[in-house]
């Protein structure tokens, strides 16, 4: 989409960051200015769209070009944009869906979650972003918390949200239809529609597109809601850097030349759905989609496909990078492989840049709430500075460290990272106190700690909210222990992070039964109940004192997380 552009030349050398503070000048491509939304003065970009039905006409300015690859499935912009346009018919037309009304999306990876995706936000309904892992009760929850009356589902995800939302209007992608109720097969709720013909719904940058839900320290999921000027900001942004590198010669300069991404990170996550799924709709880059993943079915791939780059938690890149089974495939077409959703251990740049010579390993840092867009960090830059994340992303983001009082700490002073964009959501579904507590003037609160360097990079050391990231899902240790501490057996318990070094973390737990024939299993099995897979404690230690306190009553957390790590540490060493 850059091809009809007027831009100057520029010297290689020349800092990415005045190449962008060119491009966002005034009278330029992605030229910038002030613009005070609720209240709050933020940057925007001049030139952005209205709402996302109009993005996904550029998208089809790609025609024809493989977008998505699936198995042996192959779908081109046209396809997926046309089926999306069906879709969003379905949605008016058959379904009575009226700007605002919320749709859940629960899938895995299929080429109906884009086409879905596409479609609710073009018909103005708000896609509700549900996280395939979630068993029945989380489900039943987040469909009861935004009130969606229309889902889209695979067959798993269905017959969950049948056993709970029986009023519910289910769509059906891949596979059989759940007995009972109102379902629908996705290839019938769109049969008979006219392809690239969009229902007329007046959408602003105001209205409401997507709500994912966030695990937060309160142990309940949050929807966080966010307009369509964020969404599309983001992508903004994003095409805006990705054209900085190009001027740089940092990409491929052929205008035929087609980058390919490999997916294996969910598009339910903000990074599948945004800097992964959507910005590749927009500049033009082929999907290459996993279903699940595999480490060798991702070198298969990527000489297949000749995929170019590759984004997924760092657990992913590190598992290709101490692979024995490199050697059996051409993987020499990838250049960029990126990580997110958790820290990467600085040993682990150096491994995967060793491993593959041609690539340019990144980082990027963002949340649920700020869309995923935060800190980037890339290339040489992150093998210099492999304990950082980056400096905040230009020109839509601020970052600062503001101390417990609310001042602004100087450099290198460690405090609560606090970042200010037009891209950060709205706020919490239903949840005004939440909202309150987390956006203040602009700028959202991520509970994350960490310092900015005299240089502008910053680094994240600690987190003041009670979440555990294992291979980037976040955890909430109290929705953990909630469950745990339901148990007829548990007289207390305590949940917390442990480190790992191919998940980043893992959930411990240390309990306190009521009495002798407590059986940690059986209290597993119950948990696993009420729990997705990925939440149940994987090292559960039983003592028979009580935890400790400190002095206003309460349990002393960081004395039982700092024992218990390094009982698991020594416990490590030992296997090793």
């Amino acid at each position: 989409m850059f091809e009809d552009l007027a831009l100057p030349e520029i010297d290689p050398a020349t800092p990415i960051d005045k190449v962008l503070a060119l491009l966002t000048a005034k009278d330029m491509p992605f030229a910038t200015h002030t613009e005070n939304i609720r209240g709050v003065d933020y940057t925007v970009f001049i030139n952005q769209p209205r709402n996302l039905r109009d993005v996904w006409g550029l998208c089809l300015g790609h025609g024809d070009k493989e977008f998505l690859v699936y198995g042996e499935e192959r779908f081109s912009f046209t396809d997926i944009i046309g089926q999306a346009s069906q879709f969003a018919q379905a949605l008016v037309d058959d379904y009575g869906l009226e700007k605002g009304d919320r749709v859940a999306l629960a899938m895995r990876n299929y080429p109906e979650w884009p086409i879905a995706y596409m479609g609710i936000v073009a018909a103005g309904g708000v896609a509700v972003l549900m996280n395939s892992w979630w068993g029945a009760e989380e489900l039943d929850w987040a469909m009861k918390d935004c009130g969606a009356t229309v889902a889209i589902a695979d067959g798993p995800r269905a017959a969950h949200i049948r056993s709970c939302s029986h009023d519910v209007h289910l769509i059906v992608a891949r596979d059989a239809l759940p007995d009972g109720g109102k379902a629908v097969s996705f290839k019938d709720a769109i049969s008979g529609k006219k392809p690239l013909k969009w229902p007329e719904v007046d959408l602003g940058p105001d209205d409401i597109a997507m709500m994912p839900y966030t695990s937060g320290s309160t142990g309940f999921p949050k929807g966080a809601y966010s307009d369509h000027r964020a969404v599309i900001g983001v992508l903004f942004n994003w095409i805006c850097v990705a054209l900085a590198m190009k001027l740089l010669g940092r990409v491929n300069p052929d205008p035929d030349f087609q980058p390919k991404m490999l997916v294996a990170v969910p598009f339910f996550h903000v990074t599948g759905l945004l800097p992964v799924m959507l910005v590749s709709a927009v500049v033009g880059r082929k999907l290459v989609v996993m279903h699940k993943w595999d480490v060798e079915e991702a070198f298969r791939l990527i000489e297949r496909e000749g995929v170019t780059a590759f984004t997924g938690v760092p657990t992913m890149s590190y598992e290709m990078a101490k692979s024995d089974l490199r050697s059996k495939y051409d993987l020499s077409s990838l250049t960029d492989i990126g990580g997110g959703g958790a820290s990467r251990p600085p040993e682990h740049v150096r491994m995967i840049k060793d491993a593959f010579k041609n690539s340019n390993p990144g980082i990027g840092y963002g949340l649920t709430e700020t869309n995923a867009l935060g800190a980037l960090l890339s290339g040489d830059e992150y093998i210099e500075r492999p304990t950082s994340t980056g400096k905040p992303t230009p020109p839509l983001v601020e970052i600062k460290i503001l101390a417990p009082d609310g001042s602004e700490m100087p450099h290198d002073e460690r405090g609560e990272i606090c970042i200010k964009s037009v891209v950060n959501v709205v706020g919490y579904w239903h949840n005004p106190e939440a909202t309150a507590q987390a956006f203040k003037n602009g700028w959202f609160h991520t509970g994350d700690v960490g310092y900015l360097d005299s240089d502008g990079y910053l680094y994240i050391v600690d987190r003041m909210k009670d979440i555990i990231i294992r291979g980037g899902e976040n955890i909430s240790s109290l929705e953990v222990e909630g469950v745990l501490h339901g148990h007829e057996s548990v007289e207390d318990v305590m949940v917390f992070s442990l480190p790992c070094t191919r998940l980043g973390e893992i959930v411990g737990a240390v309990v306190v039964p009521k009495n002798d024939s407590f059986d940690k299993d059986a209290l597993l099995q119950d948990a696993s109940k009420h729990l997705a897979q990925f939440k149940l404690p994987e090292r559960v230690w039983v003592r028979s004192e009580p935890l400790p306190l400190i002095a206003s009553g309460k349990l002393d957390r960081q004395a039982v997380r700092k024992y218990y790590t390094n009982l698991w540490e020594a416990e490590q060493k030992e296997q090793n």
